[in-house]
């Protein structure tokens, strides 16, 4: 069955995280994404190369696993990956590593090596190799990885009179144009966005900034930590001593994921009115609409602190530690389930019937009596017993696991994707659906698709000599 957005052309001048994020969900969706990068590639190509091959990655998490480590006999591989740029070896699976091979895969994913004229024709380099060099394990950028599967990659100068008349081929023929270049820039490049939605009126047009096309920090450079700070996302995120950054790019994330929302919005009204759209989306608007709630609190009197991993509304709703060191969070939604924490986990019957405690502004009234009564009984039970009293009392709980903790957990699905270092896991997308299995494209190295492209969309052109 072929996925809801397959024959569509999507062209996107990116970078960073923001647009990627976008492009990769519709590439996920079936669309053929082209990536236009500069000569000197996408700059979060090189933030790291912590992306490793997955049978690097087994054998460290093999190596230093826990008492929590996955299952040692895993359900099967979900389904193969295919797509735009795709490469043997990206497939979805269902379980953590440590994991065996797919039945009749290899054990060792070939290694690429540097690309030859810009295509992808690369010499294989074989793990013996690998091993005998004696050279560090390195891998691509986590998050370039993470959000280039399923694209095609294509290298333009566009100062350059040929590079700019094959991205005007191009988007004559596209149906999504995505970018997220400083405010007017793309206009000093030579394609206004008035006169593409004029030349092209299918064409459905993203653009992703900092803080908007226009208004006073328009011109401003926007990255998401500086969001997080500007948008008061910040203020309100750490513990009481100081504002904290929330640990992922949720600025950057969010901005991607609000754009990808509008393009299909676009693309289903385009079926109707024939006529694309010009779409604007900002990280700061973005993330001043996930702002909400402490805004309302804030101008209706009561402005929200930070206290860290607890709530200002609820009570108790926090993280208290076991007898043997866990972290032990705990969300109580309503006075009918404090009643039967305090009766069946916390052992008190005189607690669940106090009128002083019975309501939840009345526990918030007494939050640090309220989480003192929990804190004794927890802190007195060691973390088995404690989560079994948890989940036969149906009381909302979760562990506060760190990284290394996700990386084993038994809920988590992955998926593994092609790399030009081999193949690499890593969570899977959330979305699951019965309408189509999901494929997950390679991640093109830099240029990889360059001259493709070029024969495709300018077949009678002739490069000039660099």
């Amino acid at each position: 069955m072929p996925l809801p957005l397959s024959g569509l052309l999507v062209v996107s001048l990116e970078q960073a995280v923001a647009a990627p994020m976008c492009t990769c969900r519709l590439a996920d969706a079936g669309a053929r994404v082209i990536k236009v990068e500069r000569p000197e590639g996408d700059f979060a190509r090189y933030y790291d190369k912590l992306a490793v091959r997955r049978t690097a990655m087994a054998a460290k998490l093999a190596a230093t696993t826990s008492e929590r480590a996955a299952p040692a006999s895993p359900p099967p591989f979900t389904g193969e990956g295919q797509g735009g740029g795709m490469r043997k070896g990206s497939r979805a699976q269902a379980h953590p590593l440590p994991n065996p091979p797919p039945p009749g895969a290899p054990r060792d994913a070939p290694r690429r090596g540097d690309p030859v004229a810009g295509e992808g024709a690369h010499r294989v380099r074989g793990e013996a190799v690998h091993q005998a060099s004696g050279e560090e394990e390195k891998g691509e950028s986590a998050y370039f990885v993470w959000l280039n599967r399923g694209k095609e990659s294509l290298v333009l100068d566009l100062a350059r009179a040929d590079d700019k008349a094959l991205l005007a081929a191009m988007l004559a023929k596209a149906d999504v144009f995505v970018q997220n270049l400083k405010p007017g820039a793309i206009a000093k490049l030579g394609f206004p966005l008035a006169e593409l939605r004029r030349a092209h009126p299918r064409l459905v047009i993203c653009s992703i900034s900092g803080y908007g096309e226009d208004g006073p920090y328009a011109a401003r450079k926007a990255y998401d930590m500086l969001v997080q700070a500007e948008s008061g996302l910040a203020s309100i995120t750490g513990g009481p001593e100081a504002p904290a950054r929330v640990g992922v790019s949720v600025c950057d994330i969010a901005a991607g994921m609000n754009a990808y929302e509008a393009i299909l919005a676009a693309l289903y009204a385009r079926e109707r009115s024939r006529d694309g759209a010009d779409i604007s989306i900002s990280m700061f608007d973005a993330m001043a609409e996930w702002m909400a709630v402490p805004l309302i609190q804030y101008e209706g009197g009561a402005a929200p602190k930070r206290i860290g991993l607890a709530h200002t509304s609820i009570a108790p709703y926090g993280a208290f530690k076991t007898k043997d060191g866990a972290d032990i969070l705990i969300s109580i939604q309503s006075d009918r389930e404090w009643r039967v924490l305090a009766e069946k986990v916390l052992g008190d019957k005189a607690l669940a019937a106090d009128p002083a405690f019975a309501t939840n502004v009345e526990r918030v009234k007494r939050r640090g009596e309220t989480d003192a009564r929990v804190a004794a009984v927890f802190g007195a039970t060691d973390e088995a017993a404690l989560t079994q009293k948890l989940a036969a009392a149906d009381i909302a709980f979760a562990r506060v696991n760190a990284t290394a903790d996700l990386a084993v957990h038994p809920q988590l699905r992955r998926i593994e994707v092609a790399t030009p270092s081999g193949v690499v896991s890593y969570p899977a997308p959330p979305a699951l659906s019965d309408a189509a299995s999901p494929r997950y494209g390679a991640v093109p190295a830099l240029g990889e698709h360059t001259a493709k492209i070029r024969a495709e969309f300018m077949p009678q052109a002739k490069r000039p000599r660099e």
